[in-house]
């Protein structure tokens, strides 16, 4: 029994020790998007003061003939346990002709946070519906930190 406890006591401490020693999550990350509808939201990062997206090739697909080469993107402040914080929302539109959309947030204000992107309208519309694609996503947190 002893044995049993002490093995399980080595393992727990070896566990603790690579949990302490795993490097964090870096804040800059690229990705992409397939079928990205309103409400989409990007996995979260740590942020202090200020945050670049871009989207690059975008693809829309919509259901609504009406439907314009623009999405809708806003940087929000995830609060646990809490509602999340909404920044500033951008418009997105030079990644539809095959070129590179760019938001850039410098108003996250003090102290670290724990930030994501979500797409608050595609192809005009704030209803489901249509969706993005967009072939590269990238987000850069280095200039003004």
């Amino acid at each position: 029994m002893k044995a049993k406890m002490r093995a399980a006591s080595i393992t727990g401490m070896a566990s603790i020790m690579l949990l302490a020693l795993a490097p964090q999550a870096l804040a800059n990350w690229t990705s992409s998007i397939t079928r990205g509808g309103t409400g989409f939201e990007s996995r979260r990062w740590d942020d202090e003061l200020y945050s670049q997206i871009k989207f690059t090739n975008c693809t829309l697909h919509y259901l609504d003939a009406d439907a314009k080469n623009a999405t809708d993107v806003a940087i929000w402040h995830d609060i646990s346990l809490l509602p999340d914080d909404k920044y500033d929302t951008k418009t997105f539109t030079a990644c539809f002709d095959g070129g590179t959309s760019n938001g850039e947030w410098t108003d996250l204000g003090e102290g670290m946070k724990s930030v994501y992107f979500r797409i608050q309208s595609v192809g005009g519309s704030t209803t489901a519906g249509s969706t993005i694609d967009a072939s590269s996503v990238s987000v850069d947190t280095t200039k003004a930190d």
